[in-house]
């Protein structure tokens, strides 16, 4: 058995006190306007709270010698202060093991091999 919402409800609500003529299309089409506006509106208002929040923590960012683009996540006390144009390259943890299962097929180990382009390979 499916339950049926309070939409529902609301709209028969509507549709009775139409036909008996108690409100007015006019009333029940001003009402949906502002039900509407109010969405609109609250929408709006959470749109400007989240750019003014997101620009006091970019202006905190920039109080503290980060910038906004260069952010990264980790403690202070591990990051060295950095010189324009400084580039330092962290090496990732390498896998050792066989990353697939032993139960999808065969595994193949191979290695890229890059070869030098010549004038007659290229025509």
């Amino acid at each position: 058995m499916k339950s049926t919402g309070i939409g529902t409800y609301i709209l028969i609500t509507i549709l009775i006190l139409l036909v008996f003529g108690l409100i007015s299309v006019g009333d029940v089409l001003s009402a949906v306007f502002y039900v509407l506006l109010g969405i609109a509106v609250l929408i709006l208002a959470g749109l400007l709270f989240l750019q003014y929040k997101l620009r006091r923590i970019r202006r905190q960012m920039e109080q503290n010698g980060e910038s906004a683009r260069s952010y990264s996540w980790g403690s202070r006390s591990s990051r060295q202060p950095r010189q324009d144009g400084e580039v330092t390259v962290h090496q990732t943890r390498t896998a050792t093991e066989k990353v697939v299962s032993n139960q999808v097929g065969d595994y193949v180990e191979y290695e890229d091999i890059r070869e030098e382009r010549t004038e007659e390979t290229t025509k």
